[in-house]
């Protein structure tokens, strides 16, 4: 009985130091590599998703689409939605990420509201709008991205 006590609580105070050392990963800095959940570095030949909806709205590789939560609404010369990712990543990072990459693809940074883990940025292209909600939990961080059209079209 004292063995598997003993084995029982060598085995809790494991499982709890190893829970400290766990950290979320920066995701795709402009001055680091971007880096798989294990570490690996992510092929830079193909460093991000592309939206398949919005071709003009890149996404870190790391990140899973939750289509169950997903909606995008599309017509001639229109496309419209609300798109959620999720990862295991900073939030900060993920923020840096979109800072950098959205202007590639000709969107132009309007503004950036931040309060903790929480981030909100704004941009503008042509006639459409995009806001990116980024929020770190404890397990993972969501990425919510809304497209819509700018007032007058």
């Amino acid at each position: 009985m004292r063995i598997i006590t003993g084995t029982i609580l060598i085995g809790l105070a494991l499982s709890i130091s190893a829970c400290g050392l766990m950290t979320k990963p920066e995701a795709g800095s402009p001055n680091k590599p971007m880096t798989t959940k294990s570490g690996e570095p992510v092929n830079q030949a193909t460093p991000v998703n592309m939206i398949a909806e919005f071709d003009d709205i890149p996404v870190p590789v790391e990140l899973s689409r939750k289509n169950e939560e997903s909606s995008v609404y599309e017509a001639p010369g229109l496309a419209v939605g609300v798109i959620v990712y999720e990862g295991y990543y900073k939030s900060a990072s993920i923020s840096k990420f979109f800072r950098a990459e959205m202007p590639k693809y000709e969107w132009q940074f309007i503004n950036a509201f931040s309060e903790g883990n929480r981030y909100t940025l704004t941009f503008l292209k042509a006639n459409r709008s995009c806001s990116i909600s980024i929020e770190e939990g404890s397990l993972s961080t969501r990425v919510v991205i809304r497209v819509g059209p700018t007032a007058g079209n």
